[in-house]
């Protein structure tokens, strides 16, 4: 998210259409309260759009920590997240 964002998004498109990563992970971006938190919260629309919120929220929380992650990994941008583990 951050290292999408921090591009034009029609030049980050053209960049990486035609990436084949395999083994990624997890995709937290779209899923990460989905797989935390019962489905039930999400029947209420009000709660529903919080918790959206809060997901994003969340999401930059946690790549957030990636500068820390790649510090030491000077051949890769600052926002890189394409790691296998």
């Amino acid at each position: 998210m951050i290292e999408r964002n921090k591009h034009i998004n029609q030049l980050w498109y053209i960049k990486h259409r035609n990436d084949q990563l395999k083994h990624t992970g997890f995709d937290y971006e779209n899923n990460l309260l989905k797989k935390l938190l019962s489905s039930q919260m999400f029947g209420n629309p009000n709660t529903a759009q919080f918790l959206s919120y809060l997901q994003g929220l969340l999401v930059w929380q946690i790549e957030a920590t990636l500068v820390v992650r790649n510090f030491w990994n000077y051949t890769v941008d600052k926002y890189y997240n394409k790691h296998n583990n």
